[in-house]
């Protein structure tokens, strides 16, 4: 998870650096010496921190918040009085961050967030199927009923459901998060709605009140899905025999 929102960031600076040097062009079709400095300072510090600087957690998550956060870092770095370290969040509070630079919507921050969790869920479907080409036929048999609940979850987060932030954050604290939905997808045919809703239910619920829950999630929804499931079809209408 970490690793993700790290590799997201990265993203976000190399497309402020292309940015700023678009930018830059514009403005002045034959830039002065100081343009081109302060672009040259911009490249250094991006290489600085997609190579050597060792993100913290906090300092991806609240660089992540800001719209440029390549600049912001800039003015982190022009602040820096430590020697051997490069502390941002520390430096953010320095130079009131919070109050200088533009945020990013919170609409982008959860569309980022949504590709974040689909790029995820593509990476833990990709692994899935490269462990079901070692299998044996009758594996795959016996193993049809996950086989198809994977993909189908995959499917329903990757094209048909817009996740609130609240579930996307809460999913992308697991490094697999299909297996996770995997393991609360029903065996037939409740809708990906009620598992994503199961789910938030269960998370939400106290630890005691879970444990005196008669029967674990898993089994409450297959045991659902059992009973929809074992229903006796609707008798057809009598049409008294005459064929059409």
């Amino acid at each position: 998870m970490e690793q993700e929102a790290k590799l997201l960031l990265f993203k976000r600076l190399d497309e402020c650096l292309k940015s700023h040097t678009r930018n830059m062009f514009l403005s002045n079709a034959q830039p002065d010496m100081k343009d081109i400095y302060e672009l040259q300072q911009l490249a250094e510090l991006h290489y600085h921190l997609k190579v050597s600087h060792p993100f913290t957690p906090a300092e991806v998550e609240v660089l992540l918040s800001f719209k440029d956060p390549l600049n912001v870092a800039r003015w982190c770095w022009e602040e820096n009085t430590h020697a051997h370290s490069f502390p941002i969040c520390e430096l953010l509070q320095t130079i009131g961050a919070d109050k200088r630079f533009e945020k990013e919507p919170p609409e982008s921050r959860e569309q980022n967030k949504r590709q974040e969790l689909i790029a995820l869920l593509g990476q833990n479907l990709y692994a899935y199927q490269e462990k079901m080409q070692g299998w044996s036929r009758a594996e795959l048999i016996d193993k049809c009923e996950e086989i198809a609940a994977t993909m189908a979850a995959y499917k329903f987060m990757a094209e048909d459901y817009h996740p609130t932030e609240e579930e996307i954050d809460y999913l992308l604290r697991y490094d697999n998060p299909l297996e996770l939905l995997c393991s609360y997808w029903p065996e037939c045919s409740l809708y990906g709605e009620d598992v994503i809703e199961t789910l938030m239910d269960d998370i939400s619920t106290p630890p005691e009140e879970r444990r005196e829950q008669p029967a674990s999630l898993r089994e409450r929804l297959q045991q659902a899905a059992h009973e929809v499931k074992d229903r006796p079809a609707p008798d057809k209408p009598d049409r008294g025999g005459e064929a059409r």
